[in-house]
């Protein structure tokens, strides 16, 4: 993987600097579908295979190993450097994305707006 591949540009033209959260999960999604990689954000970690597991069992560990070192520098590059620092030494970019949902996503969005709202209405009943 180079960094003139296209969807590397993408991801570091476009930063995640929090408001942008949902375009930016929208690109990371397009990203890990490109590289096969998308199935790690959702399929639980495999457990780290013994000495005498069989090859099958070692494949698939690696495969998500692959796919989750994928996703973390996708994601990792595609972040302001506050975030990036914040993220660095998270193990798994899953436990990135969910830790990057509870701080920008949809619910902390719409409590925002919410908040806003009841807030403007007290200020108004209050007149």
């Amino acid at each position: 993987m180079t960094m003139n591949n296209p969807m590397v540009s993408l991801l570091t033209d476009n930063k995640l600097s929090g408001a942008n959260f949902v375009k930016w999960r929208e690109n990371i999604n397009i990203a890990l579908i490109g590289e096969n990689a998308l199935f790690m954000l959702i399929e639980e970690a495999p457990e780290q295979p013994s000495e005498n597991a069989t090859k099958a069992v070692k494949e698939k560990f690696e495969r998500w190993q692959n796919a989750n070192n994928k996703a973390r520098y996708f994601m990792l590059s595609s972040m302001v450097d506050t975030l990036k620092t914040r993220f660095a030494n998270t193990l798994t970019a899953a436990d990135i994305m969910n830790q990057l949902t509870e701080l920008f996503g949809i619910a902390s969005i719409q409590a925002r707006f919410e908040a806003t709202k009841n807030f403007i209405n007290a200020r108004m009943k209050s007149h």
